[in-house]
Parts: structure tokens; sequence; C-alpha cells
């Protein structure tokens, strides 16, 4: 209950085999109860102050299978090399990087498995390679634009079969359990004669894919 904008405390009081044999008591005992309501509200006020928000996302998913929370944003160390690695269009870097991807709560109705399929930029020149920039300027190359390498990036499946960009997966994997591991090899491969040493980078998307 409520009284001109403050709460008051509430109750019942019973009172029993009571005699009042003088109006003056019954005002005492009125006040009595009064400040002992009064001194309730008091005690339990609280002073609220704003403080923050939480945010909390989540994704719901159609498919078959999810995504590990390590394998959604991941980052491959791909090493060092030197540019006398690549000394013509065609040099491959050895040894291969490896990497893996898991996805779990695979439903067990998917009788036909899941693959991964790839995307992203192309090297220029090679369409089945992803582009490899660096993050300063260097010279243009083929590519008409500044960040070129003369390297491309090379993903293959853990039995060498290359991973070509944009394609849908030729290999599908049932689920072990509910969960699918699927282990690839990253690797640079030369696509000119000239190479830029630099910081390399390349992003690449994968997407779930069901027959």
């Amino acid at each position: 209950m409520t009284h001109a904008g403050r709460p008051v405390a509430s109750g019942i009081f019973f009172l029993r085999g009571v005699h009042m044999k003088y109006p003056q008591t019954l005002t005492a005992l009125v006040v009595l109860l009064s400040l002992y309501s009064t001194g309730i509200t008091a005690k339990n006020l609280h002073v609220i102050v704003p403080g923050g928000d939480v945010h909390l996302r989540g994704q719901l998913t159609s498919g078959a299978c999810t995504v590990t929370t390590d394998s959604r944003d991941l980052h491959v160390d791909m090493g060092q090399y030197t540019t006398h690695t690549f000394v013509q269009p065609g040099d491959v870097s050895a040894p291969g990087i490896p990497f893996t991807l898991r996805l779990s709560d695979c439903s067990p109705d998917m009788a036909d498995g899941v693959g991964i399929s790839f995307s992203g930029l192309t090297a220029p020149k090679a369409p089945d390679a992803f582009r490899v920039s660096v993050s300063d300027a260097r010279p243009t190359g083929v590519s008409g634009g500044g960040g070129f390498t003369g390297l491309g990036l090379l993903i293959s499946d853990a039995d060498g079969n290359p991973v070509i960009p944009g394609r849908a997966p030729d290999v599908f994997h049932r689920p072990d359990g509910g969960d699918v591991v699927l282990h690839y090899l990253a690797r640079y491969r030369s696509t000119s004669r000239g190479v830029y040493p630099g910081d390399l980078h390349s992003d690449v998307r994968f997407d779930i894919a069901y027959p």
C-alpha cells in the first residue's frame, strides 16, 4: 500500500479480550501503533541509483550442427619465411601449417554427413588460392592495388584434397558421437616472380555445408 507517494507498512492487529475504560487509552494505543508503523517504513527504505546494463547475445541456428567457440574466430600462425623460399611461380612453403575446425551437437539423423566450404578473396591470377596481403603499402601488382605480396594461400584437407575458394565441399563427414572434427593444412604459394616481405594476412570464411 502507498500513501502520497511513500510506502506505508501495513498489517493486521488482533485485539482480544481488551476492555477500554477510558477513551484516552484507545487514543494512546492508536498513536503508539502509528509510530511503530512509521518506524518500520523508515527502516525498510532503500536508495536505488542507476548501475548499468548487461548485454547477452547468442545465436540460434537452423542447421544440424553448431560451430564450437574456439573455431568461430580462429587465428592460425603461419610462421616466418624468407623470400628465398619463393624463387619462381609455383613454389610452395613446407611444411603445411595444420588447423582444426570443430562442430558439435550434430543431429544423429545426418546420414549423409556434413562438410565445410571456404570463401574469400582469391589471389591475383590464381583463383585456386586465397589472397595474401600485407598491412602496409606495397608496390602495385597485378591485382591493381597496393598490398601485393606475390603469394597465394593454399588450403587442403587432411587427405591432401585442395580446398577451392567458393566451391562446395567434395567430402562430407559423418558425426562421431554428435561431433565432427575436421583437419586442414595451409601453405603459401608464390604466384609471381617477385615476392614482397611484410606481415602477411589472409581472411577466409567457412560455412557448414549439408549434402
